[in-house]
């Protein structure tokens, strides 16, 4: 059945809604890490982003505990005049009807959205773990040198890598609007940018180093959010052909399974002493931050992705620059210059203008769909007239025969006993 034209409004609303949750998620989170990066002195990212990826290996949980077994399906009356049918007329011939009825079917509708199998929602998830892994890290890294609101504003900048990256394969349909779009946000990055850079000295006035660092880190994470994100709208397309939990489930196992030799060998370099957290109530904001900012968020932040576009989500976390920027002012006592609010709006201007053009094109395409399916509709019911023509020929060729060899017997008969 063709979707409704409302279905896919409803569909990316929901994904919009579910984007704005990741916002508000990931903001708290990134004040979460910086107060333990920082205030707490336990500089450690890489165990707090691998505990994060830890978290997904639960989504294996009840696959494990439970089984799923398939009952063999019941023949149905149709499926005995199938089966008889074949006998009569020969499998050959029904099957050849039968792949006529699905090449016409592929041919009508396009690309068919077949469910990923096990095995390919592993192979993804093995594609998918190590930038996944490495996105949040150099991000998670980036908030020991910097504050929340500059590793934000760089964060966002993955907008621009993923409209290169998804219009070279295909998957961002470029146009003035969405150029117009990502340039607001640019320019809003860089006023952010450039005003934050300005606060960055001390009570001496000489320029601190550590901010350049944080914002390196986190301008490597934007490159790696743009790549993944462009990868797996490329790969899954929509989200009902992947079994969600099953593909988190193998994310973090991957990354438990692969990642925990980097311990040894960032200890022996001395980039990260391995060391547990020396209070319960650390324990309790690294476990907390990694069920809630990470395992619940990325969940939430993949299907927005997929019920809208890579571009879109990158530019939707984008919102959380002015998010941030109102938690450095409550929590942090910091205050915005005029370049600083400017750079906000921007950023969040383009954000609207973007999401109100790929609405647009969601409403042309649910239309193009609708008409599609109804001469596809048209098509099925003229080929299904003619299988049907085809096989009441069949069926009259073998009756006929066998009428006409007994018709010619008794012909011979009568002329011998004349």
């Amino acid at each position: 059945m063709p979707e409704t034209p409302n279905q896919p409004r409803r569909r990316y609303l929901a994904g919009v809604l579910a984007l704005l949750a990741v916002v508000f998620i990931w903001v708290a989170s990134s004040f979460v890490m910086n107060s333990i990066f920082a205030d707490l002195k336990y500089n450690k990212p890489f165990l707090v982003t691998y505990v994060n990826t830890a978290t997904f290996s639960l989504y294996l949980l009840p696959l494990l505990l439970t089984s799923r077994k398939k009952k063999p399906k019941d023949f149905s009356p149709e499926d005995v005049h199938l089966e008889t049918e074949a006998r009569l007329l020969g499998d050959h011939d029904i099957d050849h009807d039968e792949e006529q009825m699905d090449e016409l079917a592929e041919t009508t509708t396009g690309t068919h959205a077949e469910k990923l199998t096990t095995m390919e929602t592993v192979k993804l998830s093995l594609a998918f773990c190590f930038l996944w892994f490495f996105a949040n890290y150099t991000t998670n890294a980036s908030l020991a040198y910097t504050s929340v609101a500059s590793s934000t504003i760089l964060s966002s900048m993955s907008g621009l890598f993923t409209l290169g990256i998804g219009a070279i394969f295909k998957v961002e349909k470029l146009s003035v609007v969405k150029v117009i779009s990502v340039c607001l946000s640019f320019a809003g990055v860089v006023f952010v940018s450039y005003s934050d850079q300005l606060t960055r000295h001390d009570a001496n006035g000489y320029t601190i180093p550590t901010p350049l660092i944080g914002d390196l880190l986190a301008l490597c994470g934007a490159v790696f959010y743009g790549c993944y994100t462009t990868l797996l709208k490329l790969k899954i397309g929509d989200e009902s052909r992947v079994d969600m939990p099953l593909f988190f489930g193998f994310v973090g196992a991957f990354n438990v399974l692969f990642m925990w030799p980097a311990f040894p060998l960032l200890h022996f370099l001395g980039l990260e002493k391995f060391e547990l957290p020396f209070s319960p109530s650390l324990w309790i904001m690294v476990l907390l931050n990694a069920f809630v900012g990470t395992f619940l968020s990325d969940y939430l932040w993949l299907l927005a992705m997929l019920m809208t576009s890579p571009l879109v989500v990158t530019l939707g976390i984008s919102l959380t620059i002015p998010l941030a920027l109102v938690g450095d002012v409550v929590f942090k006592h910091f205050m915005p210059g005029l370049q600083y609010a400017i750079g906000a709006t921007l950023v969040v201007a383009g954000f609207f203008v973007v999401n109100m053009a790929t609405l647009h094109d969601v409403d042309e395409k649910s239309t193009s769909q609708l008409v599609d399916g109804l001469e596809e509709d048209d098509d099925l019911d003229e080929l299904n007239t003619e299988i049907n023509q085809r096989r009441m020929a069949r069926a009259l060729s073998i009756s006929g025969p066998n009428q006409n060899t007994r018709r010619a017997s008794n012909a011979s008969a009568l002329s011998a006993h004349r």
